[in-house]
């Protein structure tokens, strides 16, 4: 006669071995994608914070038309490098470029940015070998066109 005590140890161990394997599957997938999230929102965090910057340059450029001269706009660069450092982005680059939008003269500023630390990218460059990715940063921009008022 079987005993009905030991059959339901065994059962219990086969389920908890079950699920431990499940886990083991399933936990490097899950990693991937809260990692994966949190990459993409620092993305998108960045790339609206760049995207105020040249809007808040544009703006100053649009009311104060005397700033640019001879090719730079001082003022400006420090407005818009002043709004991204004030969100945690310290390091960019402005480009401002005089335009004109319906025969009214305007001003494009280009912001520019490099980030850096991708877990993601590197996770996956070291752990499949891609050769030709060896890039320690991703370039993001934004541009802004503003008329002068």
């Amino acid at each position: 006669m079987i005993n009905q005590r030991n059959l339901s140890a065994r059962n219990d161990l086969r389920q908890r071995g079950q699920s431990i394997i499940e886990m083991a599957l399933l936990l490097p997938l899950m990693l991937v994608l809260i990692v994966g999230a949190l990459e993409f929102g620092r993305v998108f965090f960045t790339k609206i914070v760049i995207t105020n910057a040249a809007r808040e340059a544009a703006y100053y450029l649009s009311i104060n038309p005397t700033d640019y001269s001879g090719g730079s706009a001082p003022n400006t660069v420090l407005a818009a490098q002043s709004e991204a450092s004030n969100s945690g982005i310290p390091n960019i680059s402005v480009t401002i470029s005089p335009t004109s939008y319906a025969g009214e003269p305007s001003f494009e500023i280009t912001v520019v940015t490099e980030l850096q630390d991708f877990m993601m990218l590197n996770l996956i460059n070291d752990t499949f070998a891609i050769t030709g990715t060896n890039q320690e940063f991703f370039s993001l921009s934004s541009t802004v066109e503003m008329m002068v008022q």
